[in-house]
C-alpha cells in the first residue's frame, strides 16, 4: 500500500494526527510505503518511522505557491490512499484510489473527532513510534513541566510554576525536567536560580523524541495548552493541562483517563474577547487556581502509592 499522509503545520496538531498514521501502519504491517507531507517544525516527530520513504516539507509561500510546488512534486506518483489533515484542494487532483480528507468541526473535541472518523484504537494507536534507544531514563522518580508557550495570554505565571515545582520536590520528587523549545531555554534561569540542581533545563537540548522517552517514565506532567501537553498525553504520562483563553472542549485530551484539566474561572469565550486587542501581551491565566493543581498532583501521586 502506498499512503500519502498530509499532516499539520504545527507540532501539537501533528501529534493528535499521529493516531491515524499509526493505525495504517498497524493494519498494513510491513506492506506499507508512506509519503509524508509536513511542516518543518513537526518533521522530527517522524524520524523513527522507517516506513516513511519520502518526506516532503511544506513551506508556506506567497500566493499559495507552495501548493503548486507540492502538486508538481506529487503528481507523477500514484497512491492507494490519501489522508489529508489540511483539507486541501490538492488531494482532489492527485492520482489515488481513495481519499480521506479531514475537516474539523470547531466546537467538538479534536481527539474524538479524528478517532471517530478514522476508527482508531485509543490503546494501540495513540503513541509515537520510536527507536528503543529513546527510552534511556532508568530512574523514574522525576516529574516534567512545560511552563512556557508561544503566546503570553495562555501561560500560567512563572511564580505559580515555581511554587508547584517546589511542592513536588518537597513531596519527594528527585528531579524536575523543564521541557520546551530552544527559544525558551534562557527562560529556565529563574528556575535554576531558585531551585539549583533539582531542576534540569531540557528546552531544545535534545531530540524531541528523547523528550517523549523522558515523559514515558515521568511520574507526572504539568503544562499549559501546548505541544508538550499533547506529547505527555501520548506518552501515557499522568498529565495536568492548564487552560485559559484556549478552548479546552476542543483541545484538551479528554479521551485519556490519565489527563486532568484545570482551567481558569473565566470562560473561554470571555477570555477570548480580551485577546481581541492584538497588542495584549498579558497573562490571562492568573485565576487558574494553585490549590486545584495541588489537588490533581496529590491525586496522581496517591494513585502511585508515592
Amino acid at each position: 500500500m502506498h499512503l500519502l499522509f498530509i499532516s499539520s503545520n504545527r507540532i501539537g496538531d501533528s501529534l493528535i494526527n499521529l493516531q491515524v498514521l499509526n493505525k495504517y501502519i498497524r493494519k498494513n504491517k510491513k506492506n506499507i510505503e508512506i509519503t509524508l507531507v509536513s511542516g518543518s517544525l513537526p518533521l522530527p516527530l517522524y524520524d523513527d518511522y522507517t516506513m516513511i520513504t519520502r518526506r516532503v516539507t511544506l513551506k508556506k509561500e506567497k500566493y499559495n505557491l507552495h501548493w503548486w510546488k507540492l502538486y508538481k512534486e506529487l503528481s507523477p506518483l500514484k497512491f492507494d490512499e490519501v489522508v489529508d489533515f489540511r483539507s486541501s484542494l490538492i488531494s482532489y487532483f492527485l492520482r489515488t484510489k481513495k481519499r480521506n480528507i479531514f475537516k474539523m468541526k470547531k466546537k467538538h473535541n479534536i481527539y474524538s473527532q479524528i478517532q471517530q472518523k478514522f476508527e482508531t484504537d485509543p490503546k494501540r494507536d495513540f503513541k509515537i513510534l520510536t527507536d528503543r534507544v529513546r527510552k534511556i531514563f532508568p530512574n523514574s522518580n522525576y516529574a516534567c513541566i512545560a511552563p512556557f508557550t508561544n503566546w503570553a495570554p495562555k501561560e500560567w505565571s512563572t511564580d505559580s510554576f515555581l511554587k508547584i515545582t517546589q511542592y513536588l520536590l518537597n513531596k519527594g520528587i528527585d528531579k524536575i525536567y523543564i521541557l520546551g523549545s530552544e527559544q525558551e531555554s534562557n527562560r529556565c534561569k529563574i528556575f535554576e536560580d531558585a531551585l539549583g540542581d533539582s531542576v534540569i533545563n531540557r528546552c531544545g537540548k535534545q531530540h524531541i523524541l528523547n523528550d517523549y522517552g523522558l515523559l514515558q517514565k515521568s511520574r507526572l506532567f504539568i503544562g499549559n495548552d501546548s505541544s508538550m501537553m499533547h506529547m505527555a498525553a501520548l506518552a501515557n504520562t499522568p498529565t495536568i493541562g492548564l487552560f485559559g483563553p484556549t478552548n479546552d472542549k476542543v483541545y484538551f485530551p479528554e479521551i485519556f483517563e490519565h489527563c486532568h484539566l484545570v482551567r481558569s474561572k473565566d470562560t473561554f469565550e470571555d477570555l477570548v474577547k480580551k485577546t481581541e486587542n492584538f497588542t495584549l501581551n498579558n497573562c490571562l491565566m492568573n485565576d487558574v487556581a494553585y490549590n486545584q493543581v495541588i489537588e490533581k498532583v496529590d491525586k496522581i501521586l496517591n494513585a502511585q502509592n508515592f
